[in-house]
């Protein structure tokens, strides 16, 4: 019996351990997320640019690109090299971005994964815990020992929780980012191709086709 409560107790600090290591984890992934997201952030004059590729001012979309290395400007780029037809456009963005994918998205799913499984490590902490405290009954610390056992048991579950919950609302949050993002690209991507039907395009500055 007293190899059980030992065992148990072990075990249990063991989990507690896991689930703090867990959190550090968690939190540095989040903090690193949140940097790479913000330098890659739609740019505050969005509109104009999408004004420039409407009224077909090449020129402009070139030279903004080129001036700025967010998400959207590098994806812009990799348009404006491609040959001038609809295929080799749309091959070529999307290809830039499922490359760029891989890199934005990464501990995403780590974030997913604490979230769904931390309460359950956190649980079987609790088990392990309540299971030390029912062992207590046959030895001669009472009833007692058996209250304040369980109490330390549900410790681990509120700790599996905590680690839980920030890693939920990260990752919807960091997706939701992600999904505004490639939407942008997307956009702007199927806009350029639309005007380059038409009337000829504007373009002032030297390079451009």
């Amino acid at each position: 019996m007293t190899f059980l409560i030992q065992a148990t107790d072990v075990a249990e600090k063991l989990i507690l351990v896991i689930l703090f290591l867990l959190s550090v984890w968690s939190i540095a992934i989040m903090v690193d997320r949140r940097r790479v997201l913000r330098a890659e952030k739609a740019p505050d004059d969005l509109m104009v640019l999408k004004k420039s590729l409407e009224e077909k001012n090449i020129s402009h979309v070139k030279n903004w690109s080129e001036k700025n290395s967010s998400f959207l400007a590098r994806a812009l780029r990799e348009a404006l090299r491609a040959p001038h037809d609809a295929e080799a456009i749309d091959r070529a963005v999307s290809s830039f971005v499922k490359l760029e994918r891989v890199r934005l998205e990464r501990g995403l799913a780590v974030l997913a994964t604490l979230g769904a499984n931390a309460p359950f490590i956190g649980l079987f902490g609790t088990v392990l815990g309540i299971i030390r405290a029912f062992a207590y009954l046959g030895t001669q610390s009472g009833s007692s020992a058996v209250m304040t056992g369980v109490s330390q048991a549900l410790y681990a579950t509120a700790f599996g929780l905590f680690v839980a919950i920030p890693a939920v609302v990260a990752y919807n949050i960091y997706s939701k980012k992600l999904k505004d993002l490639f939407s942008t690209v997307e956009s702007l991507r199927d806009l350029y191709i639309s005007r380059l039907r038409g009337s000829p395009v504007s373009t002032d500055a030297p390079g451009v086709r």
